[in-house]
């Protein structure tokens, strides 16, 4: 059984740790820190052993503009593009960037070999580009998130881009207080306001033929349209790329989470990303 690479759910290495991967290929294997204890495991990654890649991040401009090791492996990315404020996002390229990004591995590689994430939604005219009214009303940060949906959705689906995966903001301890911290305020919807909103997703989604998947979210399967998400999905990795790749849970991740089994290469500590995305639970860069 080949081995699916997750490179990498605990940190951005297409944007920041690019020559490090490209070594790690070149060598055939990597010595990965165990994020629950202090031991050490090791990844094959020789071309013949390794089913494929899934590259995260939020530019893949390296990628583009060297793949080098990479052009031996089969790739697919999950490329985050949210449409936020630097409030939230500080150093992230800006929308009209990435999708450019995107709409050039679409080309180069396949539509198909990209999701794109709608991930977090946050509530919140802090967060928004255009300047909002100071409001935590519901309705009025509903619509701003959707108008931005719409206009990258629009954008997106031009190119062949079908896939999109949304979940709500998951208010980890340290990212509750890092918010605290930076003054950022945001509205917590209930449960069936998650629900009424990601209706409305999914109505703007069909009009461009953009599917919507959730990511460890039982609450929004039930919604009609939403699909069950898979960011790693053997099955629909071995469609695209044949061979076979492994069907079975990734044990290591959430109950609720319906990825198959992959080997993650990257580190919390010493692979810091250096967004500093005030909401991501992997940032241990923002102390404002």
């Amino acid at each position: 059984m080949l081995e699916i690479i997750s490179c990498s759910r605990r940190t951005d290495i297409p944007a920041f740790y690019y020559e490090w991967l490209q070594e790690v290929l070149r060598k055939k294997y990597v010595l990965v820190p165990n994020p629950y204890n202090n031991s050490t495991y090791m990844v094959d990654l020789a071309p013949e052993r390794v089913h494929s890649i899934c590259l995260w991040s939020k530019t893949f401009a390296n990628v583009l503009k060297d793949p080098g090791l990479l052009a031996l492996y089969n790739l697919y990315f999950q490329f985050t593009i949210t449409g936020y404020a630097h409030t939230l996002e500080p150093k992230v390229p800006e929308p009209k960037e990435a999708v450019r990004q995107m709409e050039k591995l679409a080309f180069k590689y396949s539509p198909q070999q990209i999701n794109w994430r709608f991930d977090p939604i946050i509530f919140s005219g802090l967060g928004e580009k255009e300047p909002l009214i100071d409001t935590l009303a519901l309705d009025d940060l509903a619509r701003a998130r959707l108008k931005v949906f719409e206009a990258l959705c629009r954008d997106i689906s031009s190119f062949g881009v079908k896939r999109c995966t949304i979940s709500f903001l998951s208010l980890y301890k340290k990212v509750e207080q890092r918010m605290e911290r930076a003054n950022f305020t945001y509205l917590v919807p209930s449960q069936e306001e998650q629900r009424e909103f990601v209706s409305r997703l999914v109505e703007v989604a069909a009009k461009y033929g953009v599917s919507i998947y959730t990511c460890s979210s039982p609450l929004l399967e039930g919604v009609p349209g939403v699909n069950k998400g898979h960011c790693i999905d053997g099955e629909y990795l071995e469609m695209l790329f044949g061979k076979r790749a492994s069907h079975a849970k990734d044990a290591g991740q959430r109950k609720e989470c319906g990825c198959t089994r992959s080997r993650d290469i990257g580190a919390y500590r010493g692979q810091s990303c250096e967004h500093g995305c005030l909401y991501c639970y992997a940032n241990f860069i923002s102390k404002k």
